[in-house]
């Protein structure tokens, strides 16, 4: 993952398909700086150049059941929601109206037959164009059609996931620049993703840099201390991952003693904003 930032601010060489975590280098490798961590101004940066510019993974299509459902999030201080069509299509927007930025969609899930503002009426349909802008119509100059929600880019993968990238351009980064692959890894194929159910979120909160959250997901260094129950089940000494263009890939297998338990996990890490284990 330091390959990864350092590599997107010109530190160094981007890292290549297929690399394993510990290939032959000539210099042993090295953490990213300390201030890169706190630092404000690299954290501004980190918006501009990476939670703007690629692909971050924020949900499954099975959460959208009818047209109208939507969705609401918060990535890197960005705001933005989802929202399912009366055509069956997802598509996501930034949340705000157009008149005076408010924010459009005031929960974090729910459904609606239209889209409306609380601060002067405007409304949009769900497929965010502008439906009504109340004593607007002899406005000169005001054109209707011009005037519709700021759209995101939306990428639902093979297996369902929902993919977001915030960039205003018309086209961004192609979504398989990073992420070709991903979703159809052979170890997802003993899982049907249309059998899952939605159950719960949760939020936790931290005073540390996103980063972070990433390095511990990314070592298993701690799991032996950290994660017992892990140790218990699992052959560390087996543990490795692979790196690819935008993801690592994480393998493990039991315990010679506990293969009937095993709980064939397969756990990946999306650059930069999400981790997924799959049981």
């Amino acid at each position: 993952m330091a390959a990864a930032v350092a590599s997107l601010f010109g530190y160094k060489d981007k890292p290549t398909f297929d690399q394993k975590v510990s290939p032959v280098v000539k210099e042993p490798p090295k953490a990213l700086p300390a201030s890169w961590y706190r630092s404000e101004e690299m954290y501004e940066l980190e918006r501009r150049a990476i939670y703007s510019k690629k692909w971050i993974l924020v949900t499954h299509k099975l959460r959208f059941d009818k047209p109208g459902d939507f969705l609401r999030f918060h990535e890197a201080g960005f705001s933005f929601f989802l929202c399912k069509d009366r055509q069956g299509s997802i598509n996501g927007f930034h949340n705000i109206c157009r008149h005076r930025a408010f924010p459009l969609v005031q929960e974090d899930e729910g459904n609606v037959k239209i889209l409306s503002c609380k601060y002067h009426g405007w409304s949009y349909g769900l497929n965010g164009k502008l439906a009504k802008a109340p004593r607007f119509d002899d406005v000169e100059g005001f054109q209707k059609e011009n005037q519709g929600l700021l759209p995101v880019h939306v990428h639902i993968d093979e297996l369902g996931f929902v993919w977001v990238n915030l960039d205003s351009s018309p086209t961004p980064v192609p979504w398989e620049d990073d992420f070709k692959g991903v979703d159809t890894q052979e170890r997802f194929q003993k899982f049907d993703f249309s059998n899952y159910k939605f159950d719960h979120t949760w939020q936790m909160d931290g005073d540390y840099n996103w980063k972070t959250l990433a390095d511990n997901y990314n070592e298993c260094y701690h799991c032996t201390v950290a994660h017992p129950d892990v140790a218990n089940l699992a052959d560390l000494s087996y543990y490795y991952t692979i790196q690819k263009a935008g993801h690592i890939q994480h393998f493990s297998r039991p315990r010679e003693d506990r293969v009937e338990e095993d709980i064939q996990n397969a756990s990946t890490y999306y650059f930069p904003n999400a981790c997924m284990t799959v049981s």
